[in-house]
């Protein structure tokens, strides 16, 4: 008689719990998408700079077990009124409408954060190309709406002129390579999880008539179109990590990056829910 033994894996069984879940698994789900950077995703916890609590806040951001009405209403059944945004009264109250979708959120709120983020790229396009020296962090870091030196030019959130009327000429960044006759068009994007492909082509189709009229009327060799989207969550496309290694942008800065992301999430969703 032969005894079968079955060797049980507990964290393999966890695993399998938590991803089974139509709520909480949302989040696995997103960073196994094949166009995700899954190591790149986690830098934000594995470098640990963050305190325990915000820590464990993003954490419990990621896995939609945050007390918002939607969660209390249809997740722990509790009697509410209404599962409407307290803030802007015309969509239901999920983790994913705070963190990016209510609109009056974003004249304040969301832009901030997309600036950080922005911020952070525009300062290492200019130390790397010998445009600023300055030794201030990010977030007291004013960029200059055009800066020159012999060789590049980059452009902040400047509307750039052409003969044809085109709608999306004010990208984030725009940096052109004199010498080279390059330009690059750089759009920063921090949508919801599950939104990183659809923001990624929305850019790409949003700034091709800028980019031709551009290479015509600047006579250029070529013009790039870098979108630079990562998730509210911090979860990282592995197009973002190619187009930062294109701009000659350090990869140590994308944990910065994630970090400022992930720490104004963190602060948007915490002020929300200490609103009555």
């Amino acid at each position: 008689m032969v005894l079968e033994v079955k060797c049980c894996n507990p964290v393999a069984g966890q695993l399998e719990a938590w991803t089974s879940k139509p709520l909480h698994g949302r989040f696995y789900h997103s960073v196994a998408q094949g166009h995700v950077s899954e190591g790149k995703s986690f830098l934000w916890l594995s470098k640990g700079q963050l305190y325990p609590e915000t820590e464990g806040f993003v954490l419990a951001i990621q896995d939609q077990v945050i007390s918002t009405r939607n969660y209390k209403r249809y997740t722990l059944k509790e009697k509410i009124k209404s599962d409407k945004c307290r803030k802007c009264n015309a969509a239901s109250e999920t983790i994913d409408h705070i963190t990016s979708g209510c609109t009056l959120l974003a004249g304040k709120e969301y832009t901030k954060r997309h600036n950080n983020m922005a911020k952070i790229i525009h300062l290492a396009l200019a130390k790397d190309r010998e445009l600023c020296d300055t030794a201030e962090p990010y977030y007291k870091y004013c960029p200059a709406t055009v800066l020159e030196n012999q060789r590049f030019r980059p452009y902040w959130d400047n509307p750039i002129l052409t003969d044809k009327t085109i709608m999306a000429n004010r990208p984030d960044i725009m940096l052109v390579d004199k010498r080279d006759r390059t330009a690059y068009i750089i759009d920063i994007s921090i949508p919801n999880n599950h939104n990183l492909e659809l923001k990624y082509q929305e850019k790409m189709v949003k700034y091709l008539p800028l980019a031709a009229e551009m290479k015509r009327l600047w006579n250029l060799n070529i013009v790039c179109i870098k979108p630079l989207i990562m998730s509210v969550t911090g979860i990282v496309p592995k197009s973002l990590v190619q187009h930062l290694r294109d701009l000659g942008i350090d990869s140590y800065l994308l944990h910065s990056m994630q970090k400022s992301v992930v720490i104004s999430t963190s602060s948007i969703v915490r002020s929300f829910l200490n609103i009555e």
